[in-house]
């Protein structure tokens, strides 16, 4: 299966496109049209700056103003850190690029974060694939952003914050069985090939944990209702429904088979989730999410802090329900982890940063939870470090809720 991302951004053609942005009006702020640099240096920490790079796709298609947010808490953990003095006495200066959507620019951005000798990068860019070698000859690590882009599953070289996709259709299937789904139905875009080709992983991973996929249909953004997927699936006796497309088109669906009297169990990746789906007709009482790290509407005091630094220094962003979603809290929990591999790579306050030390640090953490807010991450030099454990949440009378005690999940076999 292709990564949650990648599902989630082309998943619908022009028209999904158009009714997202209809429901979601404009985000908090224009996505940059060239790049950009946040994370002012705090006059409290006089070492020698901390130069960290964003690559961020947040330009040059609708699907910018979905990583603007992103972009967003980054800074915020950035100017939170700066504002408490930096890292062991070192600000953080952070060097954003927009690579607008286009992988020419994505590569070119990468150059130029090398150019500028960066100790590290996090990755919002939808074109990773493409310089994934590049920051790896460079030897500069990539400390998390959206993980379930291939190259967190591939590369020694890219440490994720959280889920990578190697377990995500096993995610999907068994937490719709722990929800009491005794079988489940794979309704999925019909504008891209990658939707198609996760039917027959959906297939297998439900015969191996016991959830038959009784029925698969693919849908169009440009269909003027789902009710036939939705009387199909009912006559089928389908009790749970995966749909994999964009949150507008999953409440379009449910919304539909609500108005047929069908109200199955729904359950989704919850990278894109945003909190506008908890009020939708047939998901405000029955969807089930598993997520890449602790979901953003958890009330641990980790949480906590990364609210109060987007309120200070981002307001008004974390209330657009429309566009703030679980991608964009990953970002805060990107710096985090970015943060502890700083410490642990022994970074003195008269040292200069470099990026080997990062590594060093990254490659020395042992079961690191960044504070609650991720399964325990460890780094082994030299390998690829998928991460097989993932957070559920469910969203229950309208109120989307985190489940588990807020522990995660981990896949132990297949």
């Amino acid at each position: 299966m292709s990564s949650r991302r990648k599902l989630w951004s082309t998943a619908c053609g022009v028209a999904a496109i158009a009714l997202l942005l209809g429901a979601c009006g404009s985000s908090s702020k224009p996505p940059a049209s060239s790049p950009t640099s946040g994370g002012s240096p705090s006059s409290a920490a006089s070492g020698t700056p901390i130069k960290v790079g964003l690559i961020c796709s947040c330009s040059g298609s609708p699907f910018g103003v979905f990583n603007v947010p992103a972009e967003d808490e980054y800074k915020a953990w950035a100017d939170s850190v700066n504002a408490a003095g930096g890292i062991n006495g070192h600000p953080v200066q952070l060097i954003v690029k927009d690579d607008a959507n286009s992988p020419g620019t994505s590569v070119t951005d990468i150059q130029a974060l090398i150019s500028a000798q960066v100790v590290a990068i996090a990755d919002t860019s939808n074109f990773d694939s493409a310089w994934a070698s590049t920051v790896a000859s460079a030897n500069i690590p990539v400390v998390g952003g959206y993980s379930s882009g291939p190259p967190f599953s591939t590369s020694p070289d890219f440490y994720a914050e959280g889920q990578t996709n190697g377990s995500a259709i096993y995610a999907v299937l068994s937490t719709a069985k722990a929800a009491g789904a005794t079988n489940l139905a794979n309704i999925y875009c019909a504008e891209s090939p990658i939707c198609a080709q996760s039917v027959p992983a959906f297939t297998a991973t439900g015969q191996q944990l016991g959830l038959p996929v009784v029925y698969n249909a693919e849908i169009s953004a440009t269909a003027p209702n789902y009710t036939a997927q939705c009387v199909a699936a009912q006559q089928k006796g389908v009790k749970s429904v995966f749909i994999g497309d964009a949150s507008a088109i999953i409440v379009r669906v449910a919304t539909d088979c609500a108005q047929q009297g069908y109200t199955p169990i729904y359950v989704q990746e919850a990278g894109g989730m945003s909190l506008s789906e908890a009020s939708a007709p047939g998901l405000k009482s029955t969807l089930q999410l598993e997520s890449p790290t602790l979901p953003f509407f958890a009330t641990t005091s980790a949480v906590q802090a990364s609210n109060a630094a987007m309120d200070k220094y981002f307001p008004g962003v974390r209330e657009n329900n429309n566009v703030f979603t679980q991608d964009a809290f990953t970002l805060w929990i990107s710096g985090k982890l970015l943060q502890d591999a700083i410490k642990a790579g022994g970074l003195t306050a008269s040292g200069t940063p470099s990026a080997a030390e990062v590594t060093t640090g990254l490659q020395s953490l042992n079961g690191d939870t960044v504070g609650g807010l991720t399964s325990p991450l460890t780094f082994p030099a030299g390998q690829a470090h998928n991460v097989n454990c993932w957070f559920t949440a469910r969203v229950s009378g309208g109120t989307a809720t985190a489940t588990n005690n807020n522990q995660p999940t981990c896949q132990t076999a297949g």
